[in-house]
């Protein structure tokens, strides 16, 4: 299965995580600008930067909530046929884990990007800092 064909897989849900990843990169570019080094450290950059760590919990929360409705969806639908396969049972809850491992790989992501510009922002304001004294 493509990371295409996966992401269509996901439904409904493929849109909040997707709006989420769209503010895990804005965010990071907007920081990115914020924390140039050799400038004056904005006093707002760590505002942005910690919304990149909201961005992608928020991800791993609806993708967890979207697994949850799908396998739901998947027991109802077991328990209203009668003689599925193992596989198609089985392809329906990958189709719902998806979401899961989506959300988590925002998260992963968002946490690196988060890491990084937190640090940088913590070297420019010592560096600030140290240079005032």
């Amino acid at each position: 299965m493509s990371a295409i064909e996966a992401f269509q897989a996901i439904g409904v849900m493929r849109w909040p995580l997707a709006f989420s990843l769209l503010a895990v990169v804005a965010l990071a570019l907007r920081s990115f600008r914020l924390v140039k080094p050799d400038a004056m450290p904005d006093r707002h950059a760590k505002a942005w930067i910690d919304a990149i760590l909201f961005w992608g919990g928020f991800a791993v929360i609806t993708g967890v909530l979207s697994t949850l409705v799908g396998i739901i969806i998947a027991a109802q639908t077991i328990e209203t046929m009668d003689g599925l396969s193992a596989g198609l049972i089985w392809g329906g809850i990958k189709v719902a884990l998806l979401s899961s491992a989506l959300g988590t790989l925002i998260l992963a992501v968002a946490s690196l990007l988060w890491f990084g510009l937190q640090l940088r922002w913590r070297f420019l304001i010592t560096e600030h800092a140290g240079g005032a004294a």
